[in-house]
Parts: C-alpha cells; sequence; structure tokens
C-alpha cells in the first residue's frame, strides 16, 4: 500500500537554495515540493493554497519578514507545521521564531545533513487532517 507523501512549501528568497532544496527533496519517495515561494506573502498565499504538511520558511526574507509570515500561517491554520530557516546558528530570528510558533529552526549550513530526518519528523508530531 502506497503511503500519502509529506507535502512540502519551501520558501526562500535564493533561488539557488529553492532548488536545492526541491532536489533534495526529490531523493525521498515519501517527501514532495508542493510549492515554492521567495517573499513572505507569497509563502503564505501559497500555504492557503496548497496546504502543505510542512513549511521550510526562510527566517531572513528581504521584503517582509518570515517571522511575520510564519504569523499569517498559524493564523489561517494553527496546526501548522514551520520550520524556521536560518543563516546563522546564534541568529535572533531563532528564538523570535520559536516565539511565533514555529516548531523548530535549522540553520542552512545543515541542511543536507539535518532536514530530511526533521521534516519527517515534525510531520510526524503534526495531528491528522
Amino acid at each position: 500500500m502506497d503511503e500519502r507523501k509529506i507535502r512540502i512549501l519551501a520558501v526562500d528568497h535564493n533561488p539557488l537554495l529553492r532548488e536545492g532544496i526541491s532536489l533534495l527533496i526529490g531523493l525521498h519517495d515519501d517527501l514532495e515540493i508542493v510549492a515554492s515561494a521567495s517573499s513572505g506573502s507569497d509563502a503564505v498565499q501559497c500555504f492557503a493554497q496548497y496546504r502543505p504538511d510542512v513549511t521550510l520558511m526562510d527566517l531572513d526574507l528581504p521584503s517582509g519578514t518570515g517571522i511575520e509570515a510564519v504569523r499569517q500561517i498559524l493564523d489561517l491554520d494553527p496546526a501548522a507545521c514551520i520550520i524556521g530557516l536560518l543563516t546563522y546558528e546564534r541568529d535572533a530570528a531563532h528564538s523570535r521564531a520559536l516565539r511565533a510558533g514555529a516548531r523548530a529552526c535549522l540553520t542552512k549550513d545543515r541542511l543536507n545533513d539535518e532536514l530530511i530526518s526533521l521534516i519527517r519528523e515534525e510531520a510526524a508530531r503534526r495531528p491528522p487532517r
């Protein structure tokens, strides 16, 4: 029996990083990118349209903050599973993102090593729809 894939929204202002995340996700049969966005407002619109299981949110978006997008997504769906993506380990956005409701944060330099297991772990914690 084929299990449902974990549906992911990837949000980052850098198109190269979005493409890299898509390629990494594409290597795993149980995961799929359903949408990607480069701004907070696009992220909220994509979330509303696709209702992904996991949202990967760049917390350092140039047009509006990723933190505000986290809040807006959680207003749409309080059970949304959001993983914040940080540039630096001791980034102040880390604590702000967790206070805003992100489930976890990961620095971009650790995406290759930890992203897939974190997506699976957080998706499993999300209440069923």
